[in-house]
């Protein structure tokens, strides 16, 4: 550890000046700060989520929060946590107060980055953010790129947001954190609804085509099947669809799915799952899985391929359905 730097150097000069009582009073403030910052009660860094290929430290503490710890989160928006610093500024705070990005940037944000969530972790304190700073801050970033005001160094942020705004969504990126931390066992019953009222319509839309032909073409081409005219696949292109689309949303979204549509004598549905689906939360998320596992499909030669890129996207345990038929 460096202690000549400017900052160090000054921090011990203002420490000789202080007398007794003051250094007594700040170190009760930093104690009393320190008890009550809030407890993470789930997670651990060897169980972080994986946004475009990159493992992200997460956390839920224990009012409910779920946290995304700081150098996650630069990590995941390609942003340098080093290079140019202003004392007492964290790195985001540095990134969002620059004149370009600014305007884009609400008031409510700002306060939020400005001030991240100090919490304690089993091994000492952390320092974070809550989920929904990250997807505000990449559509900002977006943004601003689209208004053309970006400086070229700031291009691989920009190509990084859009990657994260076209695999997630809020409500996505919190199903992740629960799932990783394990905090889905602990949810309670009124959150549990909460997300079902989010998710599930009180009864069925019209119908309307919410898989693109593109990815029934792709999903044909990567596993060899023939493609016709009115063919919807062998049974288990829906195994699949069921799997890696609606089983990537929260738990307790398919099972109520489910009840409402279920199986005739026939074994069909009367419905499209997707009729159930929320306009705004549930069809948004439902879409961004069919791009995520359309992105895929795209950039895989064949079945083998697709296979090992669904393996690092959602782990083994999901790779082996791909292989299963």
């Amino acid at each position: 550890m460096n202690d000549s730097t400017p900052q160090s150097l000054g921090g011990k000069a203002r420490a000789l000046t202080l007398s007794p009582e003051e250094r007594s009073r700040i170190a009760r403030e930093g104690a009393i700060a320190k008890r009550d910052m809030p407890v993470a009660e789930f997670g651990s860094p060897d169980k972080p989520i994986r946004i475009a290929d990159i493992e992200v430290p997460c956390y839920v503490l224990k009012d409910g929060r779920r946290v995304i710890i700081m150098k996650g989160m630069l990590e995941t928006l390609a942003m340098a946590s080093g290079g140019s610093m202003v004392p007492g500024v964290n790195r985001l705070e540095l990134f969002v107060s620059r004149k370009l990005i600014n305007p884009f940037i609400s008031n409510e944000l700002y306060e939020r980055i400005r001030n991240p969530v100090k919490f304690k972790i089993k091994t000492g304190a952390a320092i974070g953010f809550t989920s929904d700073t990250l997807i505000e801050i990449a559509e900002a970033v977006v943004r601003a790129d689209d208004a053309g005001v970006l400086q070229h160094q700031q291009a691989g942020i920009a190509k990084q947001c859009r990657v994260v705004l076209s695999s997630l969504t809020r409500v996505g990126l919190i199903a992740l954190i629960d799932e990783a931390t394990g905090y889905q066992t602990r949810r309670s019953a009124d959150e549990l609804q909460q997300i079902l009222e989010k998710y599930i319509l009180p009864e069925h839309r019209p119908w309307m085509k919410t898989i693109p032909e593109e990815f029934m073409d792709e999903m044909f081409r990567v596993y060899g099947w023939e493609r016709q005219e009115f063919n919807r696949g062998p049974r288990y292109a829906g195994k699949l669809i069921k799997e890696l689309i609606y089983e990537r949303l929260p738990d307790e979204v398919l099972p109520k799915l489910e009840e409402l549509n279920p199986l005739d004598k026939n074994k069909q549905r009367k419905f499209k799952h997707h009729q159930f689906l929320t306009n705004e939360l549930g069809l948004g998320h439902f879409r961004t899985q069919v791009i995520t596992i359309m992105t895929l499909l795209r950039i895989s030669k064949d079945k083998l391929e697709f296979k090992k890129h669904i393996k690092a996207l959602f782990g083994s345990q999901t790779a082996e359905l791909v292989d299963s038929e």
